[in-house]
């Protein structure tokens, strides 16, 4: 094996959120060393990294303190400067590297790259005018998607337009500042999944089970493993998966998000190339998490096919949420466990943590899921298949 990094190898990780802390808590358990670079001091990845270098992303003197600490580098988020990383490569591996990074960051580089090589996206034109918004819009035909180019995450910088009069006030809200935007079709959807894909630097490619996906005002609110769907269909997307990460040639961790729609077409919605979130479930229920595969990916160690130990359900907890948690009332629940982020500053849609929930079946634990909903104060949702086999949600609890 060439390459291979042993503790007590030094990681260097650019971010210091709940993904980066993840990724460095399993690398200390291996016996690996941490550096973490972030503007906040005080971030979560501070409380498990040796050392913390503070300062903004755009600083080229921490990227090449970064550089010269480390053994080898990877981020825990895509909304960092690609010429940074390219600093840090000129004296340091860089895993997954600058040039996914660049594709990854830019809703439209990101969907034209993925139509150029062949997989199947939804229809999508960008626009970097008010008249190239209205063009588009009147191209694709309403309803629609309008989404940041940059910078968007947990459905920041997302609209639906449906109408005209939507689409102008839409326009007089933006004013004279537009933002280049990407509009997308709006299709009804059977089910969103995710598939994460792991390849390390040999080109060995491992996956997770297909996941499932339910949003809330655009945020990731519950993913349940294994996705219930066709073996056929779990078979694509996996296969779907292993594609875009081969063909990128990505070293690392890569969350390929996905639509299913009503007529069971895939479609790729985003690239991740990190640790995801719909893949905390891996820490409690899964044989290797997603955050010890990309360590084992950045120290060129061997890549071993993850393993689901149990039916299981991971639900977010928001700062929302945590105003009327009662954790005493969790730990009552067999198979639950939480897992906060440590953040200091509570906002009523910032993720501050998750809880994961174990079963012996589907129904089990999706039993489970809807007790925790309730003690979040969410409705609860019932997951159950039509006659036809397509998965629909009925609500079943009014909180």
């Amino acid at each position: 094996m060439t390459n291979t990094l042993l503790p007590p190898a030094t990681i260097g990780m650019i971010g210091g959120g709940q993904l980066g802390m993840m990724t460095l808590r399993e690398a200390r358990r291996m016996g690996y060393r941490s550096i973490v670079w972030d503007s906040d001091p005080e971030c979560p990845a501070s409380k498990v990294a040796e050392r913390t270098i503070t300062a903004p992303f755009e600083d080229t003197q921490a990227a090449e303190q970064l550089g010269r600490s480390s053994d080898v580098v990877t981020y825990e988020f895509e909304n960092i400067d690609a010429q940074t990383v390219e600093t840090i490569e000129s004296n340091k591996p860089v895993f997954p590297g600058s040039p996914i990074l660049r594709i990854a960051q830019h809703r439209g580089v990101e969907k034209e790259a993925l139509l150029k090589a062949g997989f199947p996206v939804v229809r999508f034109l960008s626009a970097s005018t008010a008249d190239g918004l209205k063009t588009a819009v009147r191209e694709i035909g309403y309803p629609v998607v309008v989404k940041t180019s940059t910078t968007g995450y947990d459905g920041k910088g997302q609209s639906v337009l449906r109408t005209g009069e939507e689409l102008e006030s839409f326009l007089k809200k933006e004013g004279e500042q537009f933002a280049e935007r990407v509009v997308e079709q709006f299709l009804p959807l059977q089910l969103e999944i995710s598939v994460i894909a792991v390849r390390g630097r040999e080109g060995t490619v491992t996956t997770f089970p297909v996941l499932e996906n339910e949003h809330r005002e655009n945020i990731l609110h519950v993913t349940r493993v294994p996705a219930e769907l066709p073996a056929d269909l779990a078979q694509k997307a996996t296969d779907l998966g292993r594609a875009v990460i081969e063909h990128f040639r990505i070293v690392g961790v890569l969350c390929v998000e996905m639509f299913v729609t009503h007529d069971g077409r895939l479609l790729v919605n985003e690239l991740a190339p990190r640790p995801h979130n719909s893949g905390h479930f891996s820490l409690d229920a899964s044989s290797v998490s997603q955050f010890e595969a990309l360590v084992r990916c950045v120290c060129g160690l061997p890549i071993h096919q993850p393993r689901l130990l149990s039916p299981c359900a991971m639900v977010n907890l928001l700062g929302k949420h945590l105003q009327r948690l009662d954790l005493a009332e969790v730990q009552k629940i067999e198979g639950a466990k939480i897992h906060l982020y440590g953040k200091s500053r509570r906002e009523p849609k910032r993720k501050m943590g998750h809880m994961t929930v174990l079963g012996r079946s589907r129904p089990e634990v999706e039993e489970k899921v809807q007790k925790l909903e309730r003690l979040i104060g969410e409705e609860a949702n019932a997951v159950v298949r039509s006659p036809g086999g397509k998965l629909t949600r009925t609500s079943v609890t009014a909180v």
